[in-house]
């Protein structure tokens, strides 16, 4: 951190700035309060029809959920409720929503805030998840139980007062608060989750109590939830395609696709949530709201992967066919490892997060809000993800020639009898944390200055902090076994059969169903005996290795962490009139942003680079005996101009214009200071790093929407969407010149640089319609519709923006004397997940998600005014999600979660 005054000292003075601005206007308007008279409706109409108020009294474009009832939110699953909303898609793992998308930009596009703060991540603490590195901005939202959440407010325009850093939608979740229901309130519920896939049910509890004392000046506010899945997952998976234009067979094809792999993945996984919340609030008078709370979830996964893998290299095929894009759909494979593999992992997560917020009614046109907030998150790979490879020498075929899902892989089927030997052996894991601590101070001030009403202005400071440590089994420990002269062979002992009978059932192909399995902890201890370590070509490196850690997960000294301070200012102001008898408003603002960013670390200095004595054109470079630390900051500053319009056509017919300048910040794992330089050629050296100089993600944004609300609940809404996105990141290969003690040398370092533009449109379209006029008992049906149709153009390639896919959501509902009926369906159109990269010589193409379709239901019925049973269905019709490369034929993956059921009750007292 550079050393220097702290930002966090110029917060008294930016508040005291503020107060400076407000003084002189104290006195210009008065304004009466008005009291007004709430009515509460529950279940599904009454949550429909608080979103839609949202939606339309806003100035913002805004879309909403709302909870049914205390401690009854709509779905199972915060991000699969946000899915429903216009615009938003999402991303599942193992079966369960876990990131958003909004009009096509991707979870790191996104700002999600709790009560409107920013809250840590650290993602999803199963460390046996190969897709990505951990520790960015993306929100995970499994980690929210929904029996805690009150709403969620979708905005998907900027204006000055919102919490900036979000190009793609800001989303706010909202959580109970006492003060919410006056009185005493009480609400317990518990329900049994029926995995189909595992065939076993597991328990879920929640409850939520809340009252009001000192005639409702002071409220306290308990909420638990805990949470149990045991659930399974089956994977046929490939993990990429790669163009190559080596012979095969002895022949050349010209450039094929190459599938890197083929293997069969079951895993089976334990999870549990407990999350808690408490939450107080005081109203000294009726102008002052003082509310403290506090939340906690602690997350814990427990998983085992048995796996058949197979591995594929050019030099290895025998009588290959391609077809007509030339990609390899047939090939016998000689002289290989056929191998089993098994991993076993215990990992966890925890988040805590605080608040105190002070809500001050000034005077009849001064309103002043204080809220200082701050969370931790913190990930535990505990012992690390164990990964241990057994095989032995054979030959087996790849057969896709049918356009399988699933290829027909013919072998000598492993048996555990089979004289293995060992392999691959190590732990690796990965321990994230995530600190933020934020302070804003917001004002409000009433006028009366011509069309101008109202003044809204303030000021935030942000401090964040990412830290991350990698660890693994010291080497040469991993792959001592595997590159033996003599395999070292494994007692049959260790082994039992593995059942993969209706392996992914649901997709077409012919899977193995068989396979030896083995223990991974039991492995290790036996290759960790003196007389196994004998064995070994080099068993003095074994041994030394083992007498510090054994198997053990080392952290890598390369640990980085990144720190971010933000300020920043803002002023909207708030117009109003009339334009041929027909209402308008306008919000107009400026957010002023400073960004400071510190990327510190340690690794291994290149210290010089020395000549080679026989040729003299190469060097070899001498590095530093230790770690070294490193340390990179960055600053920036943004101005985002703002304006929201809206203008009543009629009472009930609302267009909306509005633009704005927002950014999104690079992702935190890609500022990392550390930088790997090689040797080689003087001529061509070259290294790799991350970029902590990155400048964030500029976009200029365009909106206009229609919105017809012709009756109670009902509405009719069509939007466009325009948005300019500068300094979109690629990755390039940037000159550096390194000043050495024997000379300079000019090397290519391959980092993330912003050199990218993309602009992306599209249009939104939604109808929600209550058939209230229907007769009876027709009266209580519902539908809701929408789709999104997104588009993009990107000056770096012809590939569309990543997680840019069109969907629509169909919503069938029905509510009379205490029943209820929800239908939803959900569609997301392929899009593209990776794109493709360059490895050495060779190009891997890039994933693209295939079309995924889920229908889910859930019904209730209130037995009286204080119990309620009720039942959920998920994935009812057991979609398969299918990845694919350039074509669809080059099947990646295909996942099969299955449908999960609930049956509960539930208590309100």
């Amino acid at each position: 951190m550079q050393a220097g005054t702290p930002k966090l000292a110029y917060l008294p003075l930016m508040v005291a700035c503020n107060l400076g601005l407000t003084l002189p206007v104290l006195a210009q308007a008065q304004e009466d309060n008005q009291d007004v008279e709430v009515i509460s409706v529950k279940g599904i109409k009454g949550s429909l029809i608080r979103a839609m108020d949202i939606k339309r009294e806003s100035t913002n474009v805004v879309d909403a959920i709302s909870a049914e009832d205390i401690g009854k939110f709509p779905d199972q699953n915060v991000a699969e409720s946000l899915q429903r909303i216009t615009g938003i898609s999402i991303d599942r793992e193992g079966g369960e929503g876990q990131l958003v998308t909004v009009r096509g930009m991707g979870p790191e596009f996104n700002s999600v805030l709790l009560n409107g703060r920013i809250l840590a991540t650290v993602g999803d603490p199963s460390s046996m998840n190969w897709d990505g590195t951990p520790g960015g901005r993306a929100f995970s939202f499994d980690i929210l139980p929904t029996e805690l959440i009150n709403g969620a407010e979708v905005h998907k325009t900027q204006s000055a007062s919102v919490q900036d850093g979000a190009i793609g939608a800001t989303i706010n979740i909202t959580t109970m608060r006492p003060f919410d229901n006056k009185g005493f309130q009480a609400v317990a519920s518990v329900k049994a989750m029926y995995d189909d896939m595992t065939g076993k049910a597991k328990p879920q509890l929640s409850g939520v109590i809340s009252n009001t004392f000192n005639d409702d000046k002071f409220g306290v506010l308990l909420s638990f939830a805990n949470y149990q899945r045991e659930s399974r997952y089956e994977e046929a998976n490939t993990a990429y395609y790669f163009k190559i234009t080596d012979p095969l067979d002895g022949q050349d094809y010209g450039q094929v696709y190459f599938p890197r792999n083929y293997d069969q993945i079951v895993q089976n996984e334990e999870r549990e949530r407990n999350s808690g919340t408490l939450v107080l609030q005081y109203a000294p008078n009726a102008n002052m709201t003082i509310t403290a709370d506090y939340m906690h979830s602690n997350y814990d996964v427990s998983g085992r992967q048995d796996i058949y893998p197979s591995w594929f290299t050019p030099n290895n095929v025998r009588n290959p066919e391609l077809d007509a894009n030339n990609t390899l759909i047939y090939a016998d494979f000689v002289d290989v490892y056929v191998e089993s593999m098994a991993r076993q992992s215990d990992a966890s997560s925890t988040l805590d997060a605080y608040g105190l917020n002070v809500d001050w009614q000034v005077n009849d046109i001064w309103h002043s809000e204080l809220d200082i907030s701050g969370s931790k998150a913190e990930s535990d790979p505990g012992k690390g993800w164990s990964d241990v490879v057994v095989g032995r020498p054979g030959e087996f075929s790849y057969d896709r020639r049918q356009g399988q899902q699933v290829p027909t892989m013919t072998f000598d089927p492993l048996r555990p009898g089979d004289s293995l030997t060992a392999g691959w052996t190590s732990l690796q894991g990965t321990e994230l944390d995530d600190d933020v601590f934020s302070a804003k101070f917001d004002n409000s001030l009433i006028v009366e200055l011509g069309p101008l009403v109202e003044i809204q202005f303030g000021a935030q400071y942000t401090d964040r902090t990412l830290g991350k440590v990698y660890g693994e089994t010291e080497g040469p420990l991993p792959w001592i076994f595997a590159d033996n002269s003599t395999r070292i062979p494994l007692p049959e002992s260790l082994f039992r059969l593995f059942d993969a009978d209706g392996f992914l059932s649901g997709a077409s192909g012919t899977p193995v169903n068989q396979w030896p399995t083995f223990d991974t902890d039991e492995i290790m201890a036996y290759l960790s005996q003196d007389e196994v370590i004998a064995m070994l070509d080099d068993p003095e490196a074994a041994r030394a290795v083992l007498s510090r850690n054994g198997f053990g997960r080392v952290p890598d000294q390369s640990a980085y962490e990144v720190n971010e301070e933000v300020i920043a200012l803002y002023t909207d102001f708030n117009l109003e009139g009339e334009l041929n008898g027909m209402f308008w408003n306008m919000v107009a603002g400026l957010r002023y942003v400073d960004t400071t960013s510190t990327s510190s670390g340690k690794q291994i200095a290149l210290l010089d680079l020395q000549p080679s004595q026989n040729e003299p054109n190469k060097v070899f470079a001498v590095y530093s005996d230790d770690y070294v630390p490193v340390e990179i900051s960055n600053s920036y500053q943004d101005w985002l101009p703002s304006l929201n319009s809206n203008i009543n056509f009629t009472d009930d017919l609302i267009g909306r214009l509005a633009w704005s300048k927002s950014i999104t910040r690079p992702e935190l794992n890609e500022m990392s200071p550390l930088t790997s330089y090689g040797d080689g050629q003087i001529d061509g050296l070259t290294g790799s790093g991350s970029n902590p100089l990155l400048a964030p993600y500029t976009s200029k944004n365009l909106d206009l929407s229609l919105e017809w609300y012709y009756d109670e609940g009902s509405y009719v809404a069509l939007a466009y969407f325009n948005k300019d996105i500068d300094g979109y990141l690629g990755t390039s290969v940037v000159p550096e010149t390194l000043v050495l003690p024997s000379g300079s040398y000019n090397y290519e370092i391959s980092r993330p640089v912003n050199e990218n533009n993309t602009e992306v449109d599209g249009y939104e379209f939604a109808i929600q319609h209550m058939f209230s006029s229907l007769p009876e008992p027709f009266d209580g049906l519902g539908v809701i519709f929408n789709l999104t149709k997104v588009d993009s153009q990107s000056s770096e390639d012809n590939l569309p923006l990543i997680g840019l896919g069109d969907s629509q959501n169909l919503i069938l509902f029905y509510e009379k004397d205490g029943f209820q009926l929800r239908l939803a369906y959900n569609n997301r159109a392929r899009f593209l997940q990776t794109k493709p990269v360059t490895s050495g010589s060779r190009q891997r193409d890039g994933h693209y998600v295939d079309d995924y379709k889920q229908l889910d239901i859930s019904s209730s019925y209130d037995l009286d005014s204080t119990w309620t049973v009720f039942f959920e269905g998920i994935n009812l019709t057991n979609e398969l999600t299918v990845k694919s490369a350039e074509y669809a034929n080059q099947t990646l993956q295909v996942i099969e979660t299955g449908p999960r059921y609930a049956l509960g009750v539930r208590a309100k007292f």
